[in-house]
């Protein structure tokens, strides 16, 4: 399944919008007639002008059907990024996760700490901005119109407090996110079988163990076309900058 209509609302100017809706099209076209390398083609082409959560949908569904599930995981990843409550997107990409082949286990986190993350996965940036602006415009609100307000001291004093904690929260929930974002890279495997080595060179004493074709990583450093990468569950190592794609 893809999905077939979108609403170019965010583009430069008129003309890109009615290009890359042509495109859009056409792509679908080269999907339904199983032409994926076309269909592929076509979506990224778009995406140079113009990033959305249905047009990552169906990229990777078109590198799922033509075989590449690194590059389909990577693409329903961007989705996510993008819209982390749609179901679809989630669906599909637990279902390639169960296709790869490392099971790699994260350390488990205390009942507070899991919730917490589970809850700040749901939003993107940009939702918790808002939520944050919401919350300070209900402030400025609530002490523009006080001096008319008939509400009891006690009252007003609870309210206050209320706010004032939900801005807190809601801004301290803002930066965290913001920071996952701008302070750590990961990126998918593609290739079907790399060799972590313990230090950037090729030498067959220096591999340290063997990941696989759609595992997530956490990129740590580069170096001359190479990438340190870390794993959930703490190893680390090096591989060619060739054999993974950012996220």
């Amino acid at each position: 399944m893809i999905k077939t209509v979108i609403t170019w609302i965010v583009m430069s100017s008129a003309s890109f919008a009615v290009q890359n809706s042509d495109l859009f099209v056409q792509a679908n076209d080269f999907y339904k007639a199983d032409n994926f390398e076309a269909a592929i083609q076509h979506y990224n082409e778009i995406l140079i002008t113009h990033e959305h959560e249905d047009i990552y949908y169906n990229l990777g569904n078109s590198y799922f059907r033509n075989g590449e599930i690194g590059k389909s995981i990577w693409a329903f990843e961007k989705a996510y990024r993008l819209d982390p409550r749609d179901s679809d997107i989630i669906f599909n990409l637990r279902f390639l996760k169960s296709l790869v082949r490392d099971r790699i286990i994260a350390p488990e986190d205390i009942f507070f700490v899991a919730l917490y993350k589970a809850v700040i996965k749901k939003f993107t940036l940009s939702d918790l901005i808002l939520i944050t602006g919401f919350f300070i415009l209900l402030i400025s609100l609530r002490y523009s119109v006080n001096e008319f307000s008939k509400i009891s001291k006690s009252v007003n004093s609870v309210l206050s407090y209320a706010l004032a904690v939900a801005l807190i929260f809601s801004g301290w929930i803002t930066f965290d996110k913001y920071w996952s974002i701008s302070d750590r890279t990961y990126g998918i495997i593609l290739s079907p079988a790399v060799d972590v080595r313990s230090a950037p060179i090729m030498r067959g004493q220096n591999v340290v163990f063997r990941i696989h074709e759609g595992t997530k990583v956490e990129i740590q450093h580069s170096e001359l076309g190479w990438n340190e990468i870390i794993l959930l569950d703490g190893k680390k190592g090096w591989v060619l900058s060739e054999n993974l794609k950012a996220l």
